[in-house]
C-alpha cells in the first residue's frame, strides 16, 4: 500500500533530484537513482525490477539514435582533416576589409564549421584554439574576440546537423528531418544579428577591431577551395534529408563516409587521429545515452505520480495569455541553463511541459528550435556557462571575467532574437512545412 499520495512523491522526487544535482552528482545518476528509489517506494519491488530490465536498453536500443555517433564523428573527422581553418580563412579574405571584417569573419566561420560539427561545446573548443589568436593577432580586442567564439561558437546546435535537434526530436516525437531543417532559417539569422552587432560595436569604436588590407578578388575566389569540403558536406545532408533521399539516419551515416573520405584525401588519416576521433565518439555518446537512460527512469516515475499532467492542466488553465505563458516557459529555461546542463533539463522538462505547449496551440517544432537556441544561450551565459569555460581553459592568458564582458553585447543580441523567433513563428516553420 502507498504510504505517500504520488504527486507529492514526484514533487519530492523533483526536490531531491536537484539537490543531488547541486551537490555534484552527474544528472545521470540523479535521475536514475531518484527514478528507481521514487518507483521502488510507489510499486515495488517486482515492477520496479521489470521497469529496470526494460527501460535501459529499449530506450538507447533504437533506431533513431544511431545518428548521435554519426554526426558526432562526422564533426571530429571534419575538424582533423583542417576545414574548420580553411572556413575562417575564407570568411576572412571576403570580410576582413570590412568594419569588424575580422570578428565577423569568426562569426560566418563558426556557422560554416557548425555545418559539419552538430556539436556546439566541440565547435567552441576548436574554433576558440583558431579564431582567438588569429583576431588577436588582427589587432582585435581580447574581450571581443573571446566574446565573438563563445557567443557563435554554439551555433553548431542550431545548424544542422545538430545533435540537440535530434535529442529534442526523439523526446518530442517530432520527425528529425523536419527537426533539422528548421534550424537552417534561424542559423542564418543568427548569424546576421551577430554581424550586426559587431558591426554597430566596431562603427562605434572603431580601435575594437582594425580592418584589413582589401584581399584581391581573385584570391578570395582562390580561397574559396579550403570550404568545398564543408560545402559538399552540407549539400549532402541537408539536401539529401530536405528531398527526402536520406532519412536522417541514412544522412549521418552518409555524413560520416564523405567526412572519412575527406580526412583521406586531405592526407590527415592517421593511425591517432582516426583512435582519438572514435575515442571522443565513444565518450561523447556515451555521456549522452547515459543521460537519456537517466532521463527516462526518472520520466517512468513521473509519469506514475501524474504529475505531468497536473502540472500542464494547471498551465493551461491559467488565466493568461497563451503569449505570456511561452514567455514565462523562455524565462524559467534562461533560468534553469544557468544552473544545470540543458540536454538533461530538456528530458527533465519536456515531458511536462510540451503537452502544455502543444495544448495552447503552439507548433512542437517551432518549440522545439525555440528550446535549442535556448540550449545554445545557456552555453554562453555567464556565471556557468560552458563555452566560457572552454575558451577559458583553451587561451592561456584569458580571464573569466575578460570573456564574460565580451560576451554580454551579444547576450543582449540573443534576447533580440528570441523575440524575433516568438514573433514570427514562420522564420522556423516555413521550410519544415515544404517538406
Amino acid at each position: 500500500m502507498m504510504m505517500i499520495a504520488p504527486e507529492t512523491a514526484g514533487w519530492i522526487g523533483i526536490a531531491v533530484m536537484l539537490f543531488m544535482v547541486g551537490i555534484g552528482i552527474p544528472v545521470a545518476y540523479a535521475m536514475g537513482i531518484v527514478g528507481f528509489v521514487g518507483s521502488f517506494v510507489l510499486l515495488g519491488g517486482d515492477p520496479t525490477a521489470g521497469l529496470m530490465e526494460i527501460v535501459p536498453f529499449s530506450t538507447v536500443a533504437s533506431y533513431s539514435f544511431g545518428i548521435v555517433p554519426l554526426f558526432v564523428i562526422m564533426g571530429y573527422l571534419v575538424f582533423h582533416a583542417g576545414f574548420a581553418n580553411g572556413a575562417f580563412e575564407t570568411a576572412r579574405a571576403w570580410l576582413g576589409h570590412r568594419t569588424g571584417g575580422v570578428p565577423m569573419a569568426s562569426v560566418v566561420g563558426c556557422a560554416i564549421f557548425g555545418a559539419a560539427s552538430g556539436s556546439g561545446l566541440a565547435s567552441t573548443a576548436t574554433l576558440a584554439r583558431i579564431t582567438i589568436p588569429e583576431m588577436i593577432a588582427s589587432g582585435v580586442e581580447k574581450k571581443l574576440a573571446y566574446g565573438v567564439v563563445a557567443a557563435a561558437g554554439p551555433l553548431a546546435q542550431m545548424i544542422p546537423p545538430s545533435v540537440l535537434m535530434i535529442i529534442y526530436a526523439i523526446i518530442a516525437e517530432q520527425p528529425a528531418g523536419k527537426m533539422l531543417i528548421a534550424g537552417i532559417l534561424p542559423g542564418l539569422m543568427i548569424v546576421l544579428v551577430y554581424l550586426a552587432t559587431i558591426y554597430i560595436r566596431v562603427r562605434m569604436n572603431p580601435s575594437l577591431a582594425p580592418s584589413l588590407p582589401r584581399v584581391p578578388w581573385p584570391e578570395r575566389v582562390t580561397s574559396m577551395r579550403k570550404t568545398w569540403g564543408i560545402a559538399a558536406l552540407a549539400l549532402f545532408v541537408i539536401g539529401g534529408i530536405y528531398s527526402g533521399v536520406f532519412t536522417p539516419t541514412e544522412a549521418g551515416a552518409v555524413g560520416a563516409t564523405w567526412a572519412l573520405f575527406l580526412t583521406i584525401i586531405a592526407r590527415k588519416l592517421t593511425w591517432p587521429v582516426l583512435r582519438e576521433s572514435i575515442h571522443e565518439t565513444i565518450r561523447t555518446t556515451a555521456m549522452v545515452f547515459m543521460i537519456v537512460i537517466g532521463a527516462f527512469i526518472f520520466g517512468q516515475f513521473l509519469s506514475i505520480t501524474r504529475l505531468p499532467t497536473s502540472i500542464s492542466s494547471w498551465i493551461t488553465g491559467l488565466p493568461v495569455a497563451p503569449i505570456v505563458i511561452i514567455i514565462g516557459i523562455v524565462i524559467f529555461y534562461l533560468i534553469l541553463g544557468l544552473f544545470i546542463d540543458m540536454v538533461a533539463a530538456m528530458f527533465i522538462t519536456l515531458p511536462i511541459l510540451l503537452p502544455a505547449v502543444i495544448q495552447l496551440g503552439y507548433d512542437p517544432i517551432w518549440f522545439g528550435v525555440l528550446v535549442v537556441f535556448l540550449a545554445e544561450i545557456a552555453l554562453a551565459t555567464p556565471p556557468f556557462g560552458l563555452g566560457l569555460f572552454i575558451i577559458n581553459g583553451v587561451i592561456e592568458d584569458s580571464t573569466l571575467s575578460e570573456i564574460t564582458i565580451g560576451v554580454m553585447p551579444f547576450i543582449l543580441a540573443d534576447f533580440v532574437i528570441l523575440a524575433i523567433l516568438i514573433a514570427w513563428p514562420q522564420l522556423i516553420l516555413f521550410l519544415p512545412n515544404l517538406m
